[in-house]
């Protein structure tokens, strides 16, 4: 019995002496279990960034219509008036061929109109003018020789064009996004690389990785929000549209070791 606890104890001692050191481990190579495994020693990590840009035509026209339907006295008439508008544009634009999963309604609103009135010592109040349904649609466009008859029949249908953006599919888009990080991440590996090279260093793992900023907007060809000072009659978008590039971009920071 006495072996055995003399035992424990030289095992106890010989662990916790083994927990006490300090191992340095230098450039080596060495067998386990039959792979080689380079050791090697940090020197401590070094901070870089790494930047990348894609410029790629935009894949997709999106335009965005604004529908609106006015009663004095009725909100459901209010209602009818923007729903026959809205039956106007969807069966124009499917004559021109845009397929349905193309036409979105993204808002739908209701609310009743004031407006201010003065008399004649200044003193205003307010009054109830009827009832206003706002209607915004998104039409996705991805044959830009429409764009110009799409902007025509929805206009002559009734609805007003509130803005126009080339844009990337959301397929596109993550292809880019893919592409344009590791573009990032490479960047800083090379110049890492290029830096402790000419500080007769090596670049070891990378130790922590931080997206700083990713970057991809819709470029705005035009915008109906531009014109503020003009009447919705006055308001004329263009129906000449030619594609512009846009660009994807990101920046990362990486920290690598330092061997």
């Amino acid at each position: 019995m006495d072996k055995k606890i003399e035992m424990y104890v030289a095992c106890i001692i010989v662990i916790c002496t083994l927990a006490g050191m300090s191992f340095v481990l230098r450039p080596s190579t060495v067998e386990a279990g039959g792979f080689q495994v380079e050791e090697y020693e940090s020197h401590g990590t070094i901070s870089i960034d790494g930047y990348a840009a894609i410029s790629c035509e935009p894949d997709q026209l999106v335009i965005y219509l604004e529908i609106k339907g006015f009663d004095k006295n009725s909100a459901e008439k209010a209602r009818d008036q923007a729903s026959i508008i809205i039956d106007r544009v969807v069966k124009s634009l499917k004559k021109l061929g845009i397929p349905k999963k193309d036409i979105e309604t993204i808002s739908y609103n209701i609310e009743p109109k004031y407006e201010f009135e003065y008399s004649g010592a200044g003193v205003g109040k307010k009054v109830f003018k009827g009832y206003e349904v706002t209607v915004k649609m998104k039409i996705i466009v991805l044959d830009f020789d429409k764009a110009g008859s799409v902007i025509d029949s929805s206009v002559n249908s009734g609805a007003f064009i509130d803005s126009i953006h080339f844009e990337l599919s959301q397929k596109k888009h993550n292809e880019l996004k893919i592409k344009v990080l590791a573009n990032a991440a490479e960047d800083a590996k090379i110049k890492a690389e290029t830096i402790l090279s000419a500080l007769g260093e090596k670049l070891g793992h990378a130790t922590k990785v931080t997206i700083n900023r990713y970057s991809y907007s819709p470029m705005v060809l035009w915008e109906r929000a531009d014109f503020t000072d003009a009447t919705d009659k006055d308001i004329v978008p263009p129906t000449a549209i030619m594609p512009s590039d846009l660009t994807v971009s990101a920046h990362v920071y990486v920290d690598f070791e330092i061997i």
